[in-house]
């Protein structure tokens, strides 16, 4: 076999091996959105990447004479790969740690699909549009998370004040990166950077990125909820086979006199009191989703488990039926989903499972 087109097959795997090493390494070493030294970390690379974007995008308009920059130009393009590949994994990482998969989805869907672009851009990582999108990106999805945990505050108003001072980074980088270029290229890269801003927004406010670091870990519904030493003993109608995917009451079969029971275990970083609710609706031809009740806890951060929080309703009537576990200011954690067929015999034997 020809030593050289060996060598070619390896490098063009490269890329894909080093993918999923580094997600593997990020998984194994990337603990909690809370601890410092995890976005430390992020943070230099963040500053690496502007430093090197102000210096390649200087370097095309010839501002910057310097032997050691241009023997060192073709290879900024790997550096640059590198840090945004190690971001968005990251990121990758972090939020599908924290975030249930159904309320994140479309976010950690849009992470995976840029990590993977990444690796077949490599020769447009000198596009000014491109890096102006890509570091903004970048720097809002980190700030996201990070201001929360620095502030020890969740709230839309600490996302949208995350997004303000990544739109000013950015184009300050920006500026000081296209100082010297003409000044019809300079507004199209800062478009992209906007359009970015309002991407993400938009994604917000429907609810399609969760109000990070504060997610809904886990939840269920079931016929009794306690907590004894720490822990939480809940019981439940034994699940059928072809359901093990959902070990809680759906349908709830309910008997005279007996309770529905909400439990939430809410993730937030040390520190962070954030107060949620349990909204609890029911499915109406007439109305749609009419609200029924609106139960209020408190959680405090701190545990990889999340801290737990249920809510209980008695005498609901039969049909379908949803509980919102929610922030105070309405931010969606997660959706439960099930429905109540009265049982005025009684039901199978409960189980009874511990949550640690």
């Amino acid at each position: 076999m020809d030593d050289h087109s060996f060598t070619d097959r390896v490098i063009k795997f490269l890329p894909v091996v080093m993918f999923i090493g580094g997600f593997v390494c990020n998984s194994l070493t990337l603990t909690r959105v809370d601890r410092m030294s995890d976005n430390l970390i992020l943070l230099g690379y963040l500053v690496a990447l502007a430093a090197m974007i102000v210096i390649c995008l200087r370097a095309q308009a010839e501002a910057i004479q310097a032997d050691l920059l241009e023997k060192l130009a073709p290879h900024f393009r790997w550096v640059m790969q590198f840090l945004i590949g190690g971001l968005l994994s990251s990121y990758v990482v972090s939020y599908f740690k924290i975030a249930s998969w159904p309320r994140a989805s479309v976010f950690i869907l849009l992470l995976v699909f840029l990590l993977v672009a990444k690796e077949f851009l490599e020769h447009q990582l000198e596009n000014p549009k491109l890096l102006a999108a890509l570091f903004f990106f970048c720097l809002f999805s980190f700030l996201a998370y990070f201001l929360p945990v620095v502030l020890a505050r969740v709230a839309t108003v600490i996302f949208l004040f995350a997004g303000w001072i990544s739109l000013g980074i950015s184009l300050w980088v920006l500026a000081l990166a296209q100082s010297e270029h003409p000044r019809e290229e300079r507004t199209r890269p800062r478009l992209c950077i906007v359009a970015t801003y309002v991407m993400l927004n938009i994604l917000y406010f429907a609810n399609l990125i969760p109000p990070v670091p504060l997610a809904l870990k886990s939840g269920g519904i079931f016929h009794s909820v306690e907590r004894i030493d720490g822990a939480y003993q809940v019981q439940h109608v034994p699940t059928p086979l072809y359901r093990f995917w959902k070990d809680w009451d759906d349908p709830f079969y309910l008997a005279p006199g007996e309770a529905v029971f909400c439990y939430s275990a809410i993730f937030a970083p040390r520190d962070v009191r954030v107060p949620v609710q349990h909204r609890w609706s029911r499915y109406t031809e007439r109305t749609d989703w009419a609200q029924m009740d609106l139960i209020r806890l408190e959680t405090t951060g701190g545990r990889d488990s999340g801290y737990v929080g249920f809510s209980r309703k008695t005498e609901l009537p039969p049909g379908e039926w949803k509980v919102e576990v929610e922030t105070q200011e309405g931010e969606i954690l997660g959706r439960l989903y099930f429905t109540v067929i009265p049982t005025p015999e009684g039901h199978a034997p409960l189980i009874t499972r511990t949550i640690e």
